[in-house]
């Protein structure tokens, strides 16, 4: 296109087309097979996909400047066509290339120094052949572009890591590509080897309330509740667990159900293993809780925005936490010892769930929040007894249409627990996903007392499977967001509805256990996102800086 702008004849096509070829497309290629097999060779996240990647945007990027430059040179008079243009472009592909290759490779600087240059070294050296002009103009610019590339970039790549293992303790660009290979190929190993270096050993407690068919001893449901936190994102850590536990349990005749407990992002666990270590737990739990089939009536305690959920199952107290429809995030771990504290002082076990099921922004709790809570699940505490030894229950599963991660929704789907107690009917419903829409619970719960339903809760398990997938404004999409809210009613009253039809009476066991696991800790996440937060600004204002620099210096030499 740019040497039929300046020449419009059928011979500057061909003219063009041979310079493109030439001078991109056989230097790309050629360079991308010796990265592949020499150069990065086994040096994740590259590939030869995305080297192809890489130098199809640096060879888009270039035939825009050299465009632009053809422009100049008609309208202006100004730059000799097309060597002029061509070099300016070497003022921005090369910082480009270089940026890229320097932050995400492991390889030696020498190997890095080499694929960055090679291709505008190979595109150059053949721009020399093609085009009469002084070889010493195009060299000098080359030279000169590389140096005002590498030379500070080196400096500020050791300005980081020295800061990073300074204050985090570890290689911050090492932290980068880790995130980068799980975010672009889902592997995690990389990022929980380096959450393991700066995790802090921790306890977390499990609760767990199991209910088995009374007409056949055999296991119908399971409600596990924990002060993990399912995070930090997609599949590292315990992002997953919430469903790890529920695959792991579930068969076609039991539910499980994995709420979110307590906690915040400091109790994210760190690796796999930590998981494993969870799910072994529960495992033990089930074989050795304690039988009582005491129970009571649901009732809800309502203070301010907050409303307090209680129920008796066995030794357990269950309790679930809403300010709905206000916005609430993630309650602090501190208001979830206090309220578990008191509650011990009179029943054996506590459950306390953290229903995430509003949000529209995020909001820190306000200290008269948090008191409304508090209170709320005093008064639930104080005035839950059991109230009878006879409840039924049913259980029924759901998975969504075309749900998956992209629209919020985790693998786990739906999983709806009902329960029949002196002739009171309550849904306990949960969703894989984090967070809610605001308005949807109030809209599912109005529902289900159409269809004589007589209260419940609408939780998620605030699973970050769906957390990193999309351009939203949360990083994610409530659940509800996308997903058309008509349907979710009508599925959620159909799972309902299926639930009440394998109604049968069920005898309750539960138990609590600690477990020894190793967690972010407050500390590591709050120097961590700090020192990533500095580093990602100094690095976008170094990268503007050095390309309006660079850009500068390449359109002075050539006016």
């Amino acid at each position: 296109m740019a040497f039929f702008l300046v020449n419009p004849v059928f011979s500057s096509v061909l003219h063009g087309i041979v310079f493109g070829i030439f001078v991109f497309f056989v230097p790309s290629v050629l360079v991308d097979i010796i990265a592949s097999l020499i150069l990065l060779k086994d040096d994740p996240p590259f590939s030869f996909r995305r080297f192809l990647a890489l130098s199809l945007f640096s060879c888009t990027t270039w035939i825009l400047i050299i465009i632009l430059g053809t422009i100049g040179h008609i309208q202006l008079d100004i730059f000799v066509f097309p060597q002029d243009p061509f070099l300016i472009g070497l003022f921005t592909i090369i910082p480009l290339r270089s940026i890229v290759v320097f932050s995400l490779s492991s390889k030696s600087n020498l190997r890095k120094i080499i694929f960055s240059l090679l291709q505008p070294l190979i595109s150059t050296l053949t721009v020399s052949f093609l085009v009469v002009s002084k070889i010493t103009i195009i060299w000098g610019a080359f030279i000169l572009a590389t140096t005002i590339s590498i030379v500070p970039l080196i400096f500020l790549l050791r300005f980081i890591e020295r800061q990073g293992k300074r204050i985090i303790k570890v290689s911050p660009m090492r932290i980068f590509k880790a995130f980068l290979v799980d975010w672009l190929d889902r592997k995690n190993e990389m990022f929980e080897a380096f959450l393991k270096e700066i995790g802090i050993e921790s306890e977390i407690e499990v609760t767990l309330i199991r209910f088995d068919s009374k007409s056949n001893s055999k296991m119908k449901g399971i409600i596990v509740i924990s002060n993990f936190h399912p995070g930090p994102f997609l599949n590292v850590g315990s992002s997953m667990l919430p469903y790890l536990i529920q695959n792991q349990f579930e068969t076609k005749s039991i539910a499980v159900f994995v709420p979110h407990g307590i906690s915040g992002h400091e109790n994210n666990l760190v690796s796999q293993e930590d998981n494993t270590k969870v799910i072994s737990a529960i495992k033990t739990m089930l074989r050795d809780c304690e039988p009582s089939n005491i129970a009571s009536v649901f009732k809800t305690i309502e203070v301010g925005s907050a409303k307090v959920n209680a129920q008796i199952f066995g030794k357990c107290l269950l309790l679930t936490l809403t300010q709905s429809p206000k916005d609430m995030e993630d309650i602090p771990i501190e208001l979830g010892k206090e309220v578990a504290s008191m509650a011990k002082n009179k029943f054996k076990h506590v459950g306390i769930i953290d229903s995430h099921n509003c949000i529209d922004q995020v909001k820190m709790f306000s200290e008269e929040e948090l008191n409304n809570l508090r209170s709320a699940a005093y008064k639930a505490i104080e005035s839950s007894s059991a109230t009878g030894t006879k409840i039924e229950m049913g259980v029924a599963k759901h998975n969504f249409e075309n749900d998956n991660p992209r629209q919020g929704v985790g693998p786990g789907g739906m999983r709806v627990f009902l329960f029949k107690n002196s002739d009171q009917l309550i849904a306990y419903i949960l969703i894989d996903a984090n967070n809610m829409i605001k308005g949807l619970r109030e809209k599912i719960l109005t529902s289900l007392n159409d269809i004589g339903i007589d209260g419940g809760e609408i939780m998620t398990t605030d699973t970050h499977v769906v957390n990193g997938l999309v351009r939203a404004k949360l990083g994610y999409y409530p659940f509800g967001e996308i997903l058309n809210q008509d349907n979710i009613v009508n599925s959620i009253k159909k799972t309902v509805k299926d639930a009440q039809e394998n109604l049968e009476d069920v005898t309750i066991c539960s138990s609590s256990k600690n477990v020894s696991v190793t967690s972010l800790g407050s500390r590591s996440l709050e120097n961590l996102t700090s020192f990533m937060y500095n580093i990602a600004r100094l690095v976008v204002r170094y990268l503007g800086i050095l390309l309006l620099v660079s850009n500068l210096i390449g359109i002075a030499l050539f006016i």
